[in-house]
């Protein structure tokens, strides 16, 4: 992929860049001679270059993040407490937080901050979805228990080190954030599609389970938590689970990671429902092996199942809204995956028989 075009995407113009990274590389020892390669992937405000280096040269490679605006509030300031001041940007104090808890993330190089670069280790390209696809059931267990055992250390660990200047603890999942993110799925599902709109008695019915889904999750017992902690935003380097991508960690409830785990696209139709069942209960006891057994396991098989529910409703939402207004129509292809998790979920609940019956007359691929 051409490194330019990353640029041009995050609207940067490239010979701004280039002599950015060669001033940068060479105070860190490298010479002249190395490669530019666009990545896939980042986000409206980051993209991801890899720098390859000449033969002699170690590490033979770096991973850039080109940062559109270095704006450390950006897409933060609605979750965080009142009269929290950031003083850096959220991946760096994840990063660092991070790494003193012992989370396999990867080393900081270098940060250019007048530029908006940020220089990280290459973890190569093995995603955690690659080693499950290409293992069998047994090994498919043990990847999603290293990843969960390397959750838990995120969690328990990380979560444990005091530290008043840490992003991740002065912002949480709030109300308005729980509703918000609910929102997306009336708003891009239903309203701006050309499907039959609710009526009043069905709206107000679509609110009271929003609410009782914002209130359960938002009473919940919170961890730091990754939020996109998910089978490619993990990587496999040397048989080890590496972490990234994390830098919108927060306070939120427990189950919210597994349920990014084992429920983002098309993940639960690889992984099948034993296996699922199975590291829902790894995770349980993992966590009271550790010392962290907040809810009986009713309860929080409960609060799990919510947490997939939230994520499904925000999901569907939020792939409309990225085909329609992002003009990304890839993501089309997982509508089908995430309408039968959005079903099954709902069918687990007594008080949203009558919320799925009334959706499935409007959506049918809920039917």
């Amino acid at each position: 992929m051409d490194w330019k075009a990353v640029c041009r995407r995050l609207e940067i113009e490239p010979r701004s860049i280039s002599p950015a990274l060669t001033k940068d590389l060479a105070g860190l020892g490298f010479g002249p001679d190395f490669k530019i390669i666009g990545l896939p992937g980042g986000a409206s405000n980051r993209g991801y270059l890899r720098v390859k280096f000449n033969a002699g040269s170690r590490p033979r490679s770096l991973i850039v993040m080109v940062l559109r605006e270095p704006d450390f509030k950006q897409g933060v300031e609605e979750v965080l407490e009142d009269g929290f001041e950031i003083t850096e940007l959220p991946f760096l104090s994840v990063l660092r937080h991070f790494q003193a808890g012992k989370v396999a993330v990867p080393g900081l190089v270098h940060y250019n901050r007048k530029q908006g670069l940020i220089y990280i280790e290459d973890l190569g390209d093995k995603l955690l979805r690659h080693a499950i696809l290409e293992s069998g059931p047994k090994q498919r267990l043990a990847w999603l228990k290293k990843a969960v055992d390397e959750l838990v250390q995120l969690q328990l660990v990380a979560g444990s080190i005091p530290d008043d200047k840490f992003i991740g603890y002065r912002a949480r999942f709030s109300r308005k954030l729980l509703r918000w993110e609910l929102e997306h799925f009336r708003e891009w599902a239903i309203e701006k599609r050309p499907v039959r709109p609710l009526n009043q008695k069905e709206a107000r019915m679509l609110d009271r389970a929003f609410a009782l889904i914002e209130d359960e999750m938002f009473n919940a017992p919170c961890i730091l938590s990754h939020r996109d902690y998910h089978i490619d935003n993990l990587m496999v380097v040397r048989g080890r689970i590496r972490v990234i991508d994390f830098q919108d960690a927060f306070m939120a409830a427990y189950p919210y990671d597994l349920a990014c785990l084992l429920y983002d696209r098309d993940t639960s139709q690889i992984l099948g429902e034993k296996l699922i069942t199975q590291i829902v209960s790894y995770y349980f006891d993992r966590l009271a092996r550790k010392g962290y057994s907040p809810l009986e396991f009713k309860a929080y098989r409960r609060l799990f199942d919510l947490c997939v529910l939230h994520r499904a409703f925000k999901v569907v939402g939020r792939f409309y809204y990225l085909a329609v207004f992002k003009k990304k129509p890839e993501y089309l292809n997982f509508m089908p995956m995430e309408y039968e998790v959005l079903g099954k979920y709902l069918s687990r609940f007594s008080e949203f028989s009558e919320l799925k019956k009334m959706l499935s007359r409007h959506l049918q691929e809920l039917r």
